[in-house]
């Protein structure tokens, strides 16, 4: 599929709440679009700067096969293009590349072009962010219409592609 970049922009979430002398920076950089990762990750330094919180732990492998645990830190506010989401923050360590995964894509509603090497919004809704619900609300068993993103796929509240699933290989799916 090849490797790109995108500009993002990331703020602690938290800054809302927090007292000026405590918030953290809004971070510009770019990041790595990896559909095979999971959140986004970002290298300390970063992290630093936008003065995260550790929330916990997570196990996970590398693209050179190993495993490793890694710090999650949060709340971090992502925008893409004018698209934003609250994520979760793998910490990574000091010079690493930033990587945009799959959770973030598919939460701003980001399709990843392999051709193009670029991201481009969902067809079906390209204003804005478009997530299927097609199991909410009863929408399934009500005898109520599915919308056209539901129609002949067994999606649910969590995501068309499940918990999971790479944005590029969805990309890849779709009709």
């Amino acid at each position: 599929m090849g490797v790109f970049a995108v500009p993002i922009k990331v703020r602690n979430w938290q800054n809302q709440f927090l007292p000026p002398e405590e918030q953290g920076e809004e971070v510009a950089c770019d990041a790595l679009v990896d559909t095979g990762s999971i959140q986004l990750a970002l290298p300390m330094e970063l992290v630093e700067r936008l003065r995260l919180k550790q929330v916990g732990t997570i196990k996970a492998f590398t693209a050179d096969g190993g495993r490793r645990e890694f710090r999650l830190f949060g709340i971090a506010e992502v925008e893409v293009k004018g698209r934003t989401c609250q994520v979760r923050v793998t910490e990574l360590p000091h010079a690493s590349k930033p990587l945009l995964g799959a959770v973030p894509l598919e939460e701003m509603d980001w399709h990843v072009s392999p051709l193009k090497k670029e991201l481009v919004p969902n067809p079906e809704s390209p204003e804005g962010p478009l997530v299927p619900m097609c199991r909410a609300a009863g929408a399934a068993s009500s005898g109520a219409r599915r919308p056209p993103a539901c129609q002949g796929r067994r999606c649910s509240s969590v995501g068309e592609f499940g918990r999971t699933g790479g944005t590029a290989a969805a990309f890849a799916r779709r009709p």
